[in-house]
């Protein structure tokens, strides 16, 4: 069949089958976390136990693993006077999440518990004297909504909306 199509028109499709191919496996490598990955953008606002509000410029990085079980998230927000550098190492069994996290300007450090659907993480998040719940929803595959309400810290509350 190729000979009577031609050579490079057997290229063609041979170049296109692969490239469907890794496509599809790249797609299904990306399990639950699929929706989470990549570079996101946003701003947000930042509350602390006395109702003071700054608004904050945030960017994320999120690299699920070629297996689909795991996620590595950065999330950097800044203001003129707030700063946050967390980094989380997130595993999953397709709906229980679990994990450790890392804040680094506060050099604090934690564990990570909740659940996982394909465009919602719902965790808890604790180290000794703090406890947060986390919230991040992917809406539309281009959005990203982050919402932590923290205890046992100045910071209360944090609401941030990125794209890619």
């Amino acid at each position: 069949m190729f000979a009577v199509l031609g050579l490079p028109f057997a290229r063609k499709i041979a170049v296109a089958g692969i490239a469907l191919t890794l496509t599809a496996s790249s797609t299904l490598a990306a399990g639950p976390f699929g929706e989470f990955g990549g570079a996101w953008r946003g701003t947000g606002k930042v509350a602390d136990v006395h109702g003071k509000t700054e608004t904050l410029s945030c960017k994320s990085s999120n690299s699920p693993s070629s297996d689909g079980i795991a996620m590595s998230l950065s999330l950097v927000c800044a203001s003129d006077s707030y700063r946050v550098d967390f980094h989380a190492d997130l595993y999953t069994d397709g709906t229980a999440l679990r994990g450790t996290w890392t804040e680094t300007t506060r050099s604090a450090t934690g564990e990570i518990k909740g659940s996982l659907t394909p465009d919602l993480i719902n965790v808890t998040t604790t180290a000794p004297g703090f406890s947060a719940n986390v919230v991040i929803r992917v809406q539309g595959g281009k959005r990203m909504e982050i919402d932590l309400n923290a205890q046992g810290t100045t910071v209360n509350h944090v609401v941030v909306s990125m794209r890619r």
